[in-house]
C-alpha cells in the first residue's frame, strides 16, 4: 500500500512501467534510402522483441484506452514519419500506422498467458504440443477436417513464424494504397 503514497492511482504505475519498457526498445534509427516498407517493418521488429522482453506489456496496451506514454507514441510517430511521403491522406497514414502497431501487439499477447504457462507446469508449448499428438492424430483420423489435415502436415506455426507471416501480408496489403 506504501505505493499509492507515491502515485496517483493504480493505473499510474503500469503507464510509468510501460513507459519505461517502451524507452528500452525505441523505434530503429532511420537510415538513408530505407524505404517506408524496410521503416515499417524495422519499427515492428523492435516492438515484437518489446514484448518478447516484457509479455505483460501487450495485455496492458489498449487501442480503444491507450496509455498515453511518450516512449510508445514514439514508435507511432516513427511509422507516421516513414509514411509521410506516400500519397495517404493523413488518416490512411493513422490508420496504417496503428493498424501496424495493433498487428504486433495483437500477435504478442499470448506472450504472457504461454510465459505463465510454462512456468507453473515446466512444460514448454512445443513439449505440449507434442504430448497433444495422439490426440490431434484421433482428432483428424475420421476426414471431418480434410484442409486442415493437408496445411498442418508442412505448417511452421511459431509464434516467429505467424509475426513474419502476417507482418508480410500487412504490409503487402498496404502497398498498393501507398502509391
Amino acid at each position: 500500500m506504501s505505493l499509492y503514497r507515491h502515485v496517483r492511482n493504480k493505473e499510474e504505475p503500469v503507464v510509468l512501467m510501460a513507459d519505461a519498457a517502451f524507452a528500452g526498445f525505441p523505434p530503429p534509427r532511420a537510415v538513408p534510402g530505407d524505404g517506408w516498407r524496410a521503416r515499417l517493418e524495422a519499427s515492428a521488429r523492435a516492438q515484437w522483441r518489446l514484448y518478447g522482453a516484457h509479455p505483460w506489456l501487450a495485455a496492458a496496451m489498449n487501442l480503444n484506452r491507450p496509455l498515453l506514454v511518450p516512449n510508445g507514441m514514439r514508435h507511432i510517430e516513427w511509422a507516421l514519419t516513414a509514411l509521410e511521403d506516400l500519397d495517404l491522406d493523413a488518416n490512411a497514414r493513422m490508420h496504417a500506422a496503428i493498424s501496424l502497431f495493433a498487428y504486433v501487439r495483437g500477435q504478442a499477447v499470448d506472450r504472457e498467458p504461454e510465459a505463465v504457462a510454462e512456468r507453473s507446469s515446466g512444460v514448454s508449448g512445443e513439449q505440449w504440443m507434442e504430448a497433444q499428438q495422439a490426440r490431434m492424430t484421433t482428432l483428424l483420423g475420421n476426414g471431418t477436417f480434410p484442409a486442415f489435415t493437408a496445411a498442418r502436415a508442412d505448417a511452421d506455426l511459431s509464434p516467429e513464424s505467424l509475426f513474419r507471416f502476417g507482418l508480410t501480408a500487412l504490409l503487402d496489403g498496404l502497398a498498393p494504397r501507398a502509391r
